[in-house]
């Protein structure tokens, strides 16, 4: 059984590319939106409680070093914790991929709470300038709008193509899937370097490789 988890919120809306590509390409799956209003959050919290064990879980959002957050509706809905690092056993027996910033750390700290099948999370994943502009070495690097458009643009696609690879074989496991992301980011920031001469979008695709972890 597969879920997908996406917080509803405009900076996110660039990720329901790959809702509607598993759609598209026939992966069925569960999909829970969680909206900027605390019934959604409650009710997302009850739907993962409420999960069969190993059930591989996608959650598309935002993060940090120790929460998740949920949906966010600019001034009238501030993003909130979805789940907080102390409350990460919510997941226990799921595989769990984290596409949200700082999950890396996440996944890291609260391991022995989790108690997860396999987990995969990230580093930074700046999507908004005001993500770079927060960052000294980004802020410095000369990186544009245009630099974080394509770089959204080559995290759908550089996802999109590792679950679709995942999920048509029910015998890989999450390192499988871990490697084969590996593999084309790899070949991603290749073609930005030789074909594209974009050396800042290189580097994000690069952190967001190096940085990856499962656990």
């Amino acid at each position: 059984m597969i879920t997908v988890i996406i917080s509803v919120d405009p900076s996110t809306n660039f990720l329901y590319s790959i809702v509607e590509n598993m759609k598209s390409n026939s992966i069925e799956f569960e999909l829970i939106e969680v909206h900027p209003n605390e019934e959604s959050y409650k009710s997302c919290i009850d739907n993962i409680s409420n999960l069969p064990e190993n059930n591989t879980i996608l959650f598309l959002g935002h993060g940090q070093d120790n929460q998740i957050y949920g949906g966010e509706l600019l001034d009238d809905f501030p993003k909130q914790p979805l789940v907080k690092r102390n409350e990460m056993g919510i997941f226990k027996n799921q595989n769990l991929f984290l596409l949200a910033c700082d999950s890396a750390s996440l996944i890291k700290s609260s391991f022995r709470i989790a108690k997860t099948n396999k987990a995969i999370g990230f580093g930074p994943l700046p999507t908004e300038m005001k993500e770079v502009k927060n960052d000294k070495k980004l802020a410095t690097a000369g990186i544009t709008l245009d630099t974080i458009e394509l770089f959204k643009q080559a995290i759908n696609e550089t996802i999109i193509l590792s679950l679709l690879e995942y999920f048509k074989d029910e015998s890989k496991d999450f390192i499988y899937l871990k490697d084969y992301l590996k593999l084309l980011l790899n070949k991603r920031i290749n073609k930005a370097i030789f074909e594209e001469d974009n050396r800042n979008l290189a580097d994000l695709l690069f952190n967001m490789k190096n940085d990856m972890v499962i656990y």
